[in-house]
């Protein structure tokens, strides 16, 4: 006979444990990595870019105002120039040219081939290549016309002393000039030259240097921005030239990784290592799927059984002794069955407390002495022979009755809540010569709203007992209308964007503070029996509505209280 191997009991708990305490780390510390790698990329990456930039618009901040003075005290000081006047010979002329271009090679010679100079004498409408020519003639012939227009143009101190951008053949130029009596000295250059020390900057596939100034707006580009998806790996960095005394704004898009691919392959690599552990997380949740998920849906199998089990619940056997909370879960099963069991008749009772608590309502709602009082007063009205009277007394006093007694409903119409108020407004004015004055403000759309039955009647019966008006008359009057939230609160409170208000006012003395507090937080008034049908009448909004309602209670600046109530729009 074969020994029965004992099989050591797996706890679900240690499987999670296990797993959350691998997952948990290695997820947060690639997710730390990664977002330090990123930023920390960016940073580099804009620090070298913000570098070469600055050293590129420092040099040519210097170049530019080299040119500007040597062409500011060459127009005003320089011989070669001066000597274009009008008793010189042609021969004059020619070797005026001649040293002027000497001059002008030796200033290329320190600032650069690219920056070409020409000189206008508008006495006899002399136009001068002082420098080798680097451009097309049709180029040339556009930048020659923009020259002498600007020569014989008005502009301002402000603008004659500026290096001015302009687009000729749609290639951008910057052009300086300065006229002096009837001589005028200028230099041009490309942008495109002005740019070529740029080219040492990576800037990436979709990289792009982008120029423009407040006069032309955008008037050179590389190549176009990077848009869409592709933006998202690209730096944007903005270098304005009145910081570094330029005549334009430089907007540069770099990429990210152009310059630290090292750094970019560590956050690759930590990514893949993060895989590999994730991987092997894997592998050790099937392990664990096999030896505790498994198990447990044949638990669950087992424990579906249960509806077609007849007799006691602990006849079926549900253990499993591969995992020890399963045959924990075996033990405490008979408690659970219990436990449902006894929730079930606490769920019954608290039926039959609800219940209890309508019957008490309205045993509350029948006061003997004032249908003694209604029997005296109809006896006495027969005695006097006010039959008529008599008979309309009998009237409403039976219809208050019936409705009374046959309020047995969660939710009544409005409109039976209402004729019953004025059923009882009709006995009290009978029995007592016509002392309150009712008031009815509805409509007829209003009639099929559900409300609790005998709700409204008790706050009625509160007003006539215990108001004192101002004058002879009782005045009360009740408000019936429709309204529609406007928060997001009052929404889910009362389950819609619409809610019913009913507010009962009188002209009477007012409601003491301390009960307007308690009607507030929708406390019980009192622990004596004072006022028990209010109290009730909280409870039992509380018990049909689960809290979406509210009650209001205050006193009015004209005299006399108010009380106001909000319950959802119910209505067949």
């Amino acid at each position: 006979m074969m020994k029965k191997k004992n099989v050591r009991p797996y706890s679900v708990t240690q499987f999670l444990l296990r797993s959350l305490w691998v997952t948990i780390p290695v997820g947060v510390l690639f997710l730390i990595v990664s977002i330090y790698s990123f930023f920390e990329i960016q940073k580099q990456s804009r620090l070298s870019v913000e570098t070469s930039v600055a050293i590129y618009q420092n040099e040519l901040s210097h170049r530019l105002g080299a040119v500007q003075h040597f062409i500011d005290w060459s127009v005003v000081h320089d011989p070669s120039i001066n000597a274009f006047t009008s008793d010189a010979h042609m021969g004059d002329l020619r070797q005026a040219s001649t040293d002027l271009r000497s001059r002008v090679s030796d200033m290329q010679y320190s600032t650069g081939s690219e920056y070409q100079y020409f000189l206008y004498w508008n006495e006899r409408e002399l136009f001068v290549n002082a420098s080798e020519l680097a451009m097309d003639y049709s180029t040339f012939l556009d930048v020659k016309k923009a020259i002498i227009d600007n020569a014989n143009s008005d502009i301002s101190i402000s603008e004659r002393y500026t290096w001015t951008p302009m687009m000729i053949h749609g290639k951008a130029f910057l052009c300086y000039s300065l006229t002096y009596k009837s001589h005028t000295f200028a230099s041009v250059v490309a942008f495109d030259d002005l740019i070529k020390p740029l080219g040492s900057v990576t800037l990436g596939k979709y990289g792009s240097i982008i120029v423009k100034n407040q006069t032309l707006g955008t008037f050179f580009k590389t190549a176009p921005k990077p848009s869409g998806f592709t933006s998202v790996f690209y730096n944007s960095i903005d270098f304005p030239g009145s910081e570094a005394s330029l005549p334009f704004d430089l907007e540069l898009y770099s990429d990210l990784f152009s310059n630290y691919y090292r750094i970019f392959f560590l956050q690759v690599l930590v990514f893949s290592i993060a895989l590999i552990i994730i991987l092997v997380t894997g592998g050790y949740m099937l392990i664990t799927y096999r030896k505790v998920i498994r198990p447990i849906k044949l638990f669950s199998e087992n424990l579906s059984r249960l509806d077609s089990v007849a007799g006691d619940y602990p006849a079926l056997d549900i253990t499993d002794h591969s995992i020890h909370e399963l045959n924990q879960i075996n033990d405490q099963f008979k408690n659970l069955v219990h436990e449902i069991t006894r929730l079930r008749i606490d769920i019954y009772e608290a039926e039959l407390e609800k219940n209890r608590f309508r019957i008490h309502f309205l045993q509350q709602q029948i006061k003997p002495h004032f249908y003694l009082n209604c029997l005296t007063t109809i006896d006495s009205m027969l005695s006097i022979g006010e039959v008529d009277t008599a008979r309309r007394m009998l009237s409403f006093t039976s219809r208050y009755l019936r409705y009374l007694f046959q309020a047995d409903k969660d939710f009544v119409h409005l409109s039976s809540e209402l004729s019953h108020i004025a059923d009882y407004i009709n006995i009290q004015n009978l029995r007592l010569g016509n002392s309150i004055d009712y008031t009815l403000k509805t409509s007829g759309e209003y009639d099929s709203v559900k409300v609790p039955p005998l709700l409204l009647i008790t706050f009625v019966e509160n007003v006539v007992k215990h108001a004192i008006p101002g004058d002879d008359i009782l005045r009360i009057r009740i408000c019936c209308q429709k309204l529609v939230s406007e928060s997001e609160d009052a929404r889910k409170k009362f389950r819609g964007s619409e809610y019913f208000e009913i507010s009962i006012c009188d002209n009477g003395q007012g409601i003491p503070d301390e009960i307007i507090d308690k009607l507030s937080r929708q406390l019980p008034i009192s622990e004596s029996g004072e006022h028990i049908g209010i109290t009730n009448s909280i409870r039992r909004l509380d018990l049909l509505y689960s809290g979406a309602f509210e009650l209001t209670a205050g006193n009015m600046e004209s005299g006399g209280a108010c009380i106001t109530i909000h319950l959802p729009y119910l209505k067949d």
